[in-house]
């Protein structure tokens, strides 16, 4: 189907009424925009959870009108330091928003309060944890377990795996076993970006565990972009946007089935670059005789700016 070809049978997975997965060009890409990252400004006091909540508003749902503009789904990753913020933020994006919530925790601490704050709050079928890797502790799986969670990341990372695309692939063969007695049912693949020369690693990485496993994988590519000193130093905001876009824009045509595309507020230009891409895919299922929905991509962008 499409232009790939794939040795194992390709999944596609639903969480909270979003599909992810599949064949490439099958189901729109999957944007996921990071809230309370360091730097944000929207955050006013990180330790304690503090913020801006009418900016933070805003910008989801301006990030959700994207959404219906371009076709393309979302996620909103909520980046939590501490137990504290975890608690905060979580109850605040629960009330703010139906889509899926990724809790990206950087510390165990995070990762176990906000698993227990969305079992408590009734969000646990919505909430994907971000991430699982070589490097979690027993009590995060033991918790995972506990509170039902059934959607997470793998986080293909290890000092041996970030310099190969092979060595990534060999840590899911231990991982997703792990995973999966730990409970979680539906499995998304992050293939690590963290800088210009690891983002054709992590493209080649998509092929490979799609071909090999068939589950949805993607990466953060805008890390891609944000470790780039040089283009920091030049501070220029359309050079910034004109990579970042590119970026993103490579690992998706290069069968990327979700996108971890940075800062939620890169929206308003990544979300125009994906759609493009999405759109000439669908093109070429439409060619095979494949129907696709009217609210992807390929019937929006003619759209988008009218």
């Amino acid at each position: 189907m499409g232009i790939f070809r794939f040795e194992s049978k390709q999944l596609t997975f639903e969480i909270a009424g979003v599909k992810v997965g599949g064949e490439v060009g099958e189901n729109p890409t999957v944007m996921i925009g990071s809230i309370f990252y360091s730097g944000d400004k929207i955050v006013k006091n990180e330790s304690e959870g503090i913020f801006d909540e009418k900016t933070a508003r805003d910008v989801i749902a301006k990030t959700e009108e994207l959404s219906d503009r371009t076709g393309l789904p979302v996620m909103l990753d909520v980046i939590c330091t501490n137990s504290k913020n975890a608690e905060r933020y979580l109850r605040f994006a629960a009330d703010a928003t139906e889509m899926p919530i990724l809790i990206d925790a950087v510390s165990d601490e995070a990762s176990i309060r906000g698993l227990e704050v969305a079992k408590e709050i009734g969000i646990i079928d919505r909430t994907i944890l971000n991430s699982i890797n070589p490097e979690t502790r027993d009590h995060v799986y033991k918790k995972v377990r506990e509170v039902g969670l059934k959607n997470a990341i793998i986080l293909t990372y290890s000092t041996r795996a970030i310099i190969s695309s092979t060595e990534r692939i060999k840590l899911l063969d231990s991982l997703i076993p792990r995973v999966k007695e730990a409970g979680i049912e539906k499995i998304l693949i992050d293939t690590v970006v963290i800088d210009i020369s690891t983002l054709g690693l992590a493209c080649k990485a998509i092929y490979e565990v799609k071909n090999r496993y068939g589950y949805p994988a993607g990466c953060g590519a805008h890390n891609a972009v944000s470790s780039w000193k040089a283009l920091r130093r030049k501070k220029n905001r359309l050079l910034t946007a004109a990579c970042s876009s590119i970026i993103n824009g490579l690992t998706v045509a290069l069968g990327a089935d979700f996108l971890l595309y940075g800062p939620i507020q890169d929206a308003e230009y990544v979300f125009p670059a994906i759609c493009i891409v999405n759109a000439a895919y669908g093109q070429v299922l439409m060619e095979e005789g494949k129907r696709i929905n009217t609210s992807h991509p390929r019937f929006k962008i003619s759209r988008l700016y009218h």
